[in-house]
């Protein structure tokens, strides 16, 4: 059977026996507001737990909005218009609102990128700055959480007298879901934050997929306490990002319903563990250090010691941010845990996700296939490159046989596979 699946801006194809493949495992297929921006307005009007932007009196006070950058599919051209909106009629100056653009530890967007996600009128009537994570002139510490985390947060977010955050509910295996608080950590935090959240997630739990209550969102969530949000404005939409519904409010109330129905979208049923999984990226294919969402997605479709073959472009390499990732990638799970306790490690925003990675390659050997990624760079990270799928799975077939069930994942960068 042919399949084709997502790859970049275009499509990857190749052939099947229908026979061997156990589940197509795809977002589901569901109906979006007939009224985008009046989705928005309604959730404005009607917050859950949380004021509305008119009770929190804006008139006269600083305003600062977070949003997140294009490595995410957040809608934050349709969700900016109605806040805006709000704050004008509540008596807000423009000189007073500053959109700070939420880019953790990832490169800084150009003014054309800010234009197309966020509208080019916005972009040029208002003051957006692109966070700098490891400049400590724009940030302020609040002091430590879980022991060993300093909440280091962008300075300009903490001193506005009204904190405004947005962002998107899709699954995330650090976080479980994305989205929520998550927007500040790791999106407005420190260099050092951002790292030792890595670092906790990696060591308490590496692939918390799904997991809607884990180790690595209440760590989240208590930076949150720690910073202040006044205001979340969370969208959940369909796999052609499309807005189905949005949830404003307390920024863990809100958040937690739109996991319920974000679940609806993304958590895909399946049958069984396959002996192979294939996944594509998609969306999450600028870099491998966004790419590698399709490796977690597929980790919990695969039996252990299953394999995993995974399609992902990566046309800006493997991380523009991170030039130390690839050589922690060289090692093992117990290699890069005596790393960390020697203290040899420089990076630990790489090493918690190298630590991530490792802890999945374990269990599966890993198949890449990538233009973006040479053969060199993916034996560096334990991975094996070929030139198209059916070379892949021909390899594996001979490793689990002929009648080995095969599991494919159209959207592996934000489906949730749920095992019965």
């Amino acid at each position: 059977m042919p399949v084709k699946l997502p790859y970049g801006n275009s499509e990857i194809e190749f052939d099947i026996d229908s026979n061997r493949v156990s589940d197509l495992l795809t977002p589901s297929e569901v109906v979006p507001a007939k009224n985008p921006l009046f989705e928005v307005e309604r959730a404005l009007e009607t917050p859950l737990e949380g004021p509305t932007i008119e009770d929190l009196a804006p008139r006269g006070k600083t305003v600062a909005i977070a949003v997140d950058d294009i490595t995410r599919t957040t809608p934050t051209n349709l969700l900016l218009p109605p806040i805006l909106d709000k704050l004008k009629s509540s008596g807000t100056s423009k000189d007073d609102i500053k959109v700070l653009v939420a880019l953790g530890t990832h490169r800084r967007m150009t003014e054309r990128e800010m234009k197309e996600k966020y509208g080019a009128e916005i972009v040029e009537d208002y003051e957006f700055v692109n966070h700098d994570f490891d400049d400590e002139t724009q940030l302020m510490y609040l002091g430590d959480i879980a022991g060993e985390v300093p909440v280091w947060i962008n300075k300009a977010f903490l001193k506005a007298d009204i904190r405004i955050v947005t962002g998107n509910v899709i699954p995330h295996f650090n976080a479980g879901w994305g989205a929520g608080a998550k927007i500040l950590l790791p999106g407005l935090a420190g260099e050092e934050t951002v790292g030792r959240m890595h670092v906790y997630s990696a060591m308490t739990t590496p692939n918390g997929l799904g997991m809607e209550e884990n180790p690595t969102r209440k760590l989240i969530d208590a930076f949150a306490e720690k910073v202040k949000i006044h205001l979340l404005i969370n969208s959940v939409i369909t796999r052609y990002r499309e807005i189905i519904k949005v949830y404003a409010g307390h920024f863990v109330k809100a958040h937690r319903i739109g996991v319920q129905h974000a679940k609806q979208v993304y958590g895909v049923p399946m049958r069984e563990l396959a002996d192979i999984t294939i996944s594509s990226s998609h969306p999450a294919d600028i870099e491998y250090w966004q790419g590698l969402k399709g490796l977690f997605s597929a980790d919990l479709s695969t039996k252990v010691e299953g394999g995993i073959i995974e399609a992902t472009p990566c046309p800006e390499g493997i991380a523009v941010m991170h030039p130390k990732w690839i050589e922690y990638l060289q090692y093992g799970t117990e290699e890069l845990k005596e790393m960390y306790r020697t203290g040899e490690i420089e990076d630990f925003v790489a090493f918690g996700l190298a630590l991530n990675v490792a802890h999945v390659r374990e269990k599966h050997p890993v198949c890449i296939i990538s233009d973006g990624i040479s053969e060199k760079q993916a034996e560096k990270m334990r991975f094996q490159k070929f030139g198209q799928i059916e070379e892949a799975v021909d390899m594996l077939t001979r490793r689990y046989g002929s009648d080995s069930k095969i599991n494919i994942l159209t959207h592996g960068g934000e489906i949730y596979p749920v095992s019965k």
